[in-house]
């Protein structure tokens, strides 16, 4: 369908950016072009211009003449951010990105997901050096961005691996398949060995209130392999990442020896008003390494691989549990309350091998991968009220169950460049087969995680709840292994038809087994090059989504706030019969249209500007049920139960501006300078089934991410020196009014954020310092009269999840780094 008419909100912000576009391009001179990265340097300018993979199955394709749009970042763009994981710097460099960091989120506070485009995360596709990357195994149950998806873990990869990324912000389901409906991400790791491109960092860095220390120590090497550097015919790099992170805590009352509600009034006659809770960034321990390889072995043939492996121990927590309420707590065992900790061991590993060479003209690479993510939940500082009232005892530590994800890929791709009589410049022919296979593992806790006994009855009648506190451990019911298995194949051209026209056009096929059934999807992409300096691109394709392993047998029972009450909340699978009593159904695949209309406009050699407007619908989008209230007696254990189902359908609609200045300042130095704006606006067109999808929950689709960002940056180079700052506006974000829960809506105003940052190069050594939000900027409170929904005011919850940047503050950072 065509794009039609826009809104007068999108007309009017897309007038904004296109002013804003020619004001900036208008009056500079002397420029050279650098299209989409942040922070470059000569070197990273010829680096930009060379050759990009992702979207493309040409060998001669640069960022400035894509038929898609895509930006390219370098480890020094990911420096510049003074992010500690790939994620936060992602967010800080793409306006189209958004990674808040919500708390008490229990699993999720470890596996924390980021938006394309206001999309959900699991519609982002994340590749590893061309290869699909494995998804995380927990499913992102609580009230929160994302809700309901279990995507790519980011924060797996270690910056230190990575010699640059490509996101490409386009559909691209016809090239590489399930979840490229709003984009992919394409993170290409260091390489060769070579003088300068060995290092080993030493960085830390603490929060301006003096929590959240982060510190650790990372780099990158390799080696030649069965020669001497530079002639032997292949190489080794291994990197590394060691990461230590204190939490932090943020909310109203952080003093945990303060025993609410008092005992004695008459002693504390004016109270705080809120109890003590920790609401912040988790704790965490992190190590993650890389290995990358690659050998020639004769005959244009060649051995490569890589393998990647992490470990990251996060320990967050749930809401704290007062003395005085018999059914969460035992005053026995914790005379002033308890706060119950989550203690998740998460563990990534993708390792792939393949050859790859030239026969007959072609140039084919076949290929396998196998990726696993594997999540544990281990409670402590917990107790079982329903176990201990049963027998007398409980354990305050609990193992709770364990999810995993395997992806297993067989790739086998072939290209060739044709020269067919009635084309000027020739044809790129590529073409494809896919098997993948992917399974989902669920672990039942130990015994004492999960026991409840019905007939345990507090001094109310009511039934004390069973399992550990904060997250009770998975039933043998619930356990099991389940798989799924899919074929695909694909073909895709490209040529530049003529010296000014380029064109492209992909089909996929793919046909899974488990019920999902057959999809096929399409591409078509064009460029003209309008004059010397100014050019058209557009694209139009479908896409679809296959459900997720996670969503499909992911199952929980998890303590969740409702109307200012801890509940117990139950995840059941869409096959389970109570879910199906409530209205669940067996989940079928996303289908998806994309459509895009760019311009790309490079007036002088130092300047550049692209401007992409853009249309997403999502058909039967996959979206996580409100908690639904359970009047089934036969399952006291839960309160509230919530499953997955096709929900809607919805239209995105948006626009992307990328602005890059770079000037010659003489003996001044250099002077990089740059604007990048989105803005998204998504509407739920249909809703499925209203009485499971509530007003909150639309308005996480609808509201829950920034409509505006933009992002301007300046980066002086002078003699050693690299003095870089940006500044950016995260847009406002609201939480929509819904009776049903006690929220009474509120609108989190836009925030400006500055980040600057000092460079000084000696010889092999770097030497650096920052600051991140330099004026200590916070989001807006959360509204007193908000005191039974998700923000929950009253529990000391003072800042919204919804926070596009987080709520931490002012961050201080140095690091030191050796190159060889």
């Amino acid at each position: 369908m065509p794009i039609g008419l826009y809104s007068s909100s999108f007309r009017r912000h897309a007038l904004w950016l296109s002013v804003t576009s020619a004001l900036l391009c208008a009056p500079l001179a002397h420029a050279q072009d650098t299209s989409s990265s942040s922070t470059q340097d000569n070197t990273t300018t010829k680096q930009l211009q060379q050759v990009v993979v992702t979207g493309t199955r040409s060998t001669t394709r640069t960022v400035d003449d894509s038929l898609a749009p895509i930006d390219v970042l370098t480890p020094k763009d990911l420096a510049s951010t003074g992010a500690g994981d790939l994620a936060t710097a992602l967010n800080r460099l793409l306006p189209s990105l958004d990674f808040p960091h919500p708390a008490i989120n229990d699993g999720n506070d470890a596996l924390r997901p980021a938006t394309l485009r206001g999309l959900s995360p699991d519609d982002v596709l994340v590749l590893v050096n061309g290869k699909r990357y494995h998804t995380s195994s927990l499913v992102n149950y609580n009230e929160s961005v994302g809700r309901g998806s279990a995507p790519v873990d980011l924060n797996s990869i270690p910056m230190a691996a990575i010699d640059h990324i490509e996101v490409l912000r386009d559909g691209a389901s016809a090239q590489y398949g399930s979840d490229a409906i709003a984009g992919v991400i394409n993170i290409i790791l260091k390489g060769a060995p070579g003088a300068g491109k060995n290092s080993i960092d030493v960085y830390g860095g603490v929060m301006d209130v003096g929590d959240g220390a982060n510190n650790g120590v990372e780099g990158s090497v390799a080696i030649p392999l069965g020669g001497e550097q530079g002639k032997a015919p292949g190489w080794m790099r291994f990197s590394w990442n060691y990461q230590s992170v204190m939490n932090t805590n943020r909310a109203e009352n952080t003093d945990p020896t303060f025993n609410y509600p008092p005992r004695d009034f008459v002693n504390t006659p004016y109270p705080p008003p809120t109890p003590y809770q920790r609401y912040g960034e988790p704790a965490e321990k992190v190590y993650q390494g890389v290995l990358n390889m690659e050998y020639n072995l004769g005959d244009g043939v060649q051995l490569y691989g890589n393998l990647i492996m992490g470990k990251r121990d996060v320990t967050s927590n749930g809401y704290w549990r007062m003395w005085n309420n018999p059914d969460r707590n035992v005053i026995a065992v914790y005379p002033d309350g308890f706060l119950p900790h989550i203690v998740n061991p998460t563990r990534d590993y993708q390792g792939t091998l393949g050859l790859k060479g030239q026969a007959w003209g072609w140039n084919w690479d076949l290929s396998g991968t196998y990726g696993e993510n594997d999540l544990t939940f281990d409670i402590t500082n917990s107790i079982n009220t329903n176990l201990y009232y049963s027998t007398g005892s409980s354990p305050t530590s609990f193992f709770s169950g364990r999810y995993a994800t395997k992806l297993g890929v067989l790739n086998f791709d072939a290209s060739r460049e044709f020269s067919p009589s009635f084309l000027k410049n020739g044809m790129t022919v590529a073409w494809g087969v896919e098997y993948k296979k992917d399974e989902y593992d669920v672990g039942a806790g130990d015994p004492a995680s999960y026991y409840f006994n019905p007939n345990t009855l507090d001094p109310s009648g009511n039934v004390y709840p069973g399992g550990s506190q904060v997250w009770p451990g998975i039933t043998p019911d619930l356990a099991g292994n389940f798989s799924r298995h899919n074929y695909a194949a694909y073909v895709d051209l490209e040529s530049d038809i003529t010296d000014k026209f380029s064109a492209g056009a992909a089909a996929r096929y793919e046909n899974y087994s488990g019920g999902v059934g057959s999809v096929v999807s399409g591409k078509l992409s064009g460029r003209y090059q309008v004059t010397d300096t100014f050019a058209l691109r557009a694209t139009a394709s479908n896409g679809f989504r296959a459900p997720s392993m996670a969503q499909v047998n992911y199952s929980s029972t998890v303590t969740l706030v409702s109307n200012g009450q801890l509940v117990q909340v139950g995840t059941l699978r869409p096959n389970n019969p109570l879910a199906i009593a409530y209205g669940a159904k067996p989940l079928t695949p996303e289908k998806s249209s994309n459509y895009s209309i760019g311009a790309v406009f490079t007036p002088m050699d130092p300047l550049n500007a692209t401007l992409d407007i853009y249309q997403i619908r999502i058909w039967h989008q996959i979206l996580y049920s409100d908690p639904l209230t359970n009047t089934n007696p036969n399952f006291p254990q839960i309160a509230q139960l919530q499953f997955f189902v096709n929900g809607g359908d919805t239209r995105t609609r948006g626009a992307d501006l990328v602005v890059n200045y770079n000037q010659e300042l003489g003996d001044w130095g250099r002077l990089n300078n740059g604007i990048s704006a989105n803005y998204n606006q998504v509407h739920i067109e249909s809703i499925t089934n209203p009485a499971l999808l509530g007003p909150y929950n639309q308005g996480l689709l609808t509201k829950g991410t920034p409509r505006t960002k933009y992002v301007l940056y300046s980066d002086w180079q002078k003699s050693g020196w690299d003095v870089h700052a940006d500044f950016t506006r995260y847009g406002s974000v609201t939480d929509v009014s819904d009776p049903a829960i006690g929220l009474v809506g509120q609108k989190f105003a836009p925030r400006w954020l500055l980040n600057l940052s000092v460079n000084y190069s000696l010889e092999h050594w770097i030497f650096a310092a920052g600051v991140d939000n330099v004026t200590n900027q916070y989001p807006t409170k959360v509204a007193l009269t908000n005191n039974g929904g998700y923000e929950d005011r009253a529990n000391g919850l003072q800042y919204s999840a919804l926070s596009p940047f987080g709520f931490d503050g002012r961050y201080w950072y140095g690091k030191v780094t050796y190159r060889w």
